[in-house]
């Protein structure tokens, strides 16, 4: 059984359906239910109810040329869903002063607080891989760090045996 922890970006590309990379972290969660933990960092559910419910509404103004209260309000009732499916198919790991501390510490070798944080986060759950989008991160990393795609690939192989 792996221990795999998700980036908030996986997060938002799984429940926006961005591409590319939706139909990665779609496999991902499918695959892991059931047979891997997931994991989720405590600040990236902040970030998911904010990304997936801004972007909600910045596409129906686009859409509309408005936002009315009842849009505004359904879009939030969404991010709050995605919220706690999040939740429902993740451990919440701690983001606490030891993940800040940690944060710093890695800092030599990634400049991003909060990407420290998730890290940080990451390595107090004693994640196995950190499933993450960005090149840069894959390769500075200090827990095994898969692109999407990657992961996909690692589950479908380990599902075969």
């Amino acid at each position: 059984m792996y221990r795999i922890s998700l980036d908030t970006n996986v997060l938002v590309d799984y429940y926006l359906g961005r591409e590319p990379g939706c139909s990665a972290c779609v496999d991902i969660i499918n695959l892991a239910q059931g047979k891997h933990a997931l994991y989720v960092a405590a600040l990236s559910l902040k970030d998911v109810y904010y990304l997936v419910g801004a972007t909600l509404k910045r596409l129906q103004r686009q859409e509309s040329g408005s936002l009315s209260q009842a849009d505004a309000e359904a879009c939030n009732e969404i991010a709050w869903s995605c919220v706690r499916h999040a939740m429902d198919i993740a451990l919440v790991t701690n983001t606490g002063s030891r993940e800040c501390f940690d944060a710093f510490v890695l800092r030599a070798l990634h400049n991003d607080f909060e990407d420290n944080l998730m890290l940080a986060s990451a390595r107090s759950a004693e994640a196995d891989f950190i499933v993450i989008g960005d090149e840069r991160l894959l390769a500075q990393s200090p827990v095994a760090a898969l692109a999407p795609e990657t992961m996909v690939k690692l589950l479908q192989a380990e599902k075969r045996r």
